[in-house]
């Protein structure tokens, strides 16, 4: 019995992923758009830069470069993320 209701499941999950494909919804489309063009835009700029700034001040205020490497990483994971999130999600095998 065990076996069948495991089947059962395993045919479900078949076919409802059969349906889902990434990046074919729309619902939030303008939300992503808004956001993506204000993460490689402006704001991401200012994000960049102001992460940038506090981890060098950081660094100096511990005499230790660790700040300044993390405000570097914040900096670039917001300007390359979005491309990098964009990619995967519309990805065709």
């Amino acid at each position: 019995m065990k076996k069948q209701t495991a089947l059962m499941l395993m045919a479900l999950g078949v076919l409802v992923a059969g349906h889902a494909m990434a990046g074919t919804d729309t619902t939030f489309g303008t939300v992503v758009t808004t956001l993506d063009n204000w993460m490689t835009g402006s704001m991401g700029k200012v994000f960049a830069i102001g992460s940038l700034g506090v981890g060098l001040a950081i660094g100096v205020v511990q005499q230790s470069i660790m700040s300044v490497v993390t405000g570097v990483a914040i900096a670039l994971a917001g300007s390359i993320g979005p491309g990098v999130l964009a990619g995967i999600f519309t990805a065709v095998l």
